[in-house]
């Protein structure tokens, strides 16, 4: 099988157990900061819902401490 490395073509084939292994391990990680970021993307969606909520909340709560003074 053909991997491009730099602009390159190589036949990974060909490498090392000990290359094949960067290789695999780099291609994980690459993985595992995609998934980080869409969790990310997530929580930061989720804190702006939550704040939001926050606030509505307080509003009514500070309208029904008026109405009970």
């Amino acid at each position: 099988m053909a991997i491009v490395i730099d602009g390159k073509e190589y036949d990974d084939s060909k490498f090392s157990p000990e290359l094949r292994n960067y290789i695999t391990s780099r291609q994980e990680l690459q993985v595992n900061k995609t998934r980080l970021n869409l969790e990310l993307e997530k929580i930061e969606v989720l804190t702006e819902h939550f704040n939001k909520k926050i606030v509505d909340l307080l509003k009514e709560e500070a309208k029904e401490e008026i109405k009970t003074k």
